[in-house]
């Protein structure tokens, strides 16, 4: 009997709606053994290395996503030797059971010259041949040279309009690369359908009414509005209130807002990264360059509450049969 093709979800980590459309396994993924088996084995063997034998050009509807995203002259991003020892560096940062996961259901790791594109990262699920769950990991090349600060800066710059105030914010994480946080982010939302942690489990149903949509008072509030929740961007302007919000709130970041998925994976992500020093920290300056609002997320009771949370959730989760086919 010819297999059913499944559908095929896009989680791009960007203002994008989620992009969905059918598509199958195909063999590209499969023969990234023999692409990368030389640099396997000068690295050694392990979960690691099974994860590095994944690393292969995406899949030509990835590529299409990116286009369709206005990123028009979307390829694949062929790595330097100095990018490998990047990406080595941000697999071996992978807590285990990310490993793990992702040695089971990777298909393949991907990474795509798109600059112009507004989505960094996409998550693409697809049916394996024995009918199983597969993920392919996409990331825009150009983030490889970035520090994770200015990842986060640019990333955040999209929320506002400039309206002449002289407003700024910058955020700041120390000397981490912004790869080693995207691969974290990118794998947990593995990790999450997976197990059917975000929709089946539901940790945070007292900040979530579903999927999509944020419980009150979060719903109405300054950070119900944002580019990330589908909404306009906000002057300048109003950012020292927008950023006030968020230190008042639960929330990690921003971009926790953008569905109950993207909360766990920032979670995830920061949980793990606060455990290795890093920090983050939010500025937002005026015209005359005075610090007006200052947030560090990671030292709030409230967020550091819902890593113990996050963590304990992940590390039942791991116990239990995944939810994917």
């Amino acid at each position: 009997m010819p297999r059913r093709p499944r559908k095929t979800t896009l989680l791009l980590m960007s203002v994008l709606p989620a992009l969905i459309f059918t598509a199958g396994w195909d063999r590209a993924a499969a023969q990234t053994q023999a692409s990368s088996a030389t640099r396997e084995a000068d690295t050694g063997g392990g979960t690691a290395s099974a994860i590095r034998a994944r690393i292969a050009p995406p899949h030509d509807e990835t590529v299409a996503a990116y286009r369709q995203s206005g990123a028009v002259d979307a390829s694949a991003h062929p790595l330097t030797d100095q990018e490998w020892t990047l990406v080595e560096g941000a697999i071996a940062e992978l807590p285990p059971l990310h490993r793990d996961v992702l040695e089971r259901h990777l298909a393949r790791l991907s990474f795509i010259d798109a600059p112009s594109s507004a989505g960094t990262a996409l998550t693409r699920a697809s049916e394996g041949p024995d009918g199983g769950a597969l993920f392919d990991i996409t990331i825009r090349a150009d983030v490889l040279d970035k520090s994770l600060g200015e990842f986060l800066t640019e990333k955040e710059s999209m929320l506002f309009a400039d309206d002449g105030s002289g407003h700024s914010v910058r955020l700041s994480a120390g000397r981490a690369p912004a790869l080693t946080y995207l691969l974290l982010h990118e794998a947990t939302h593995v990790v999450d359908r997976t197990f059917g942690i975000s929709t089946e489990m539901r940790p945070f149903s007292a900040l979530w009414v579903d999927y999509r949509d944020l419980a009150a008072p979060y719903a109405t509030g300054p950070m119900g509005v944002t580019t990330y929740r589908r909404g306009q961007r906000i002057p300048l302007a109003e950012s020292p209130e927008l950023y006030e919000a968020l230190r008042a709130s639960p929330f990690v970041s921003l971009y926790s807002t953008a569905s109950a998925g993207e909360d766990l994976a920032e979670l995830a992500a920061w949980s793990h990264l606060s455990r290795s020093n890093v920090p983050l920290t939010v500025e937002v300056r005026d015209a005359t360059g005075r610090a007006v609002v200052t947030v560090e997320p990671l030292r709030s009771p409230a967020v550091q509450a819902r890593f113990a949370v996050a963590d304990a959730v992940l590390a039942r989760a791991s116990a239990q049969p995944s939810q994917t086919p």
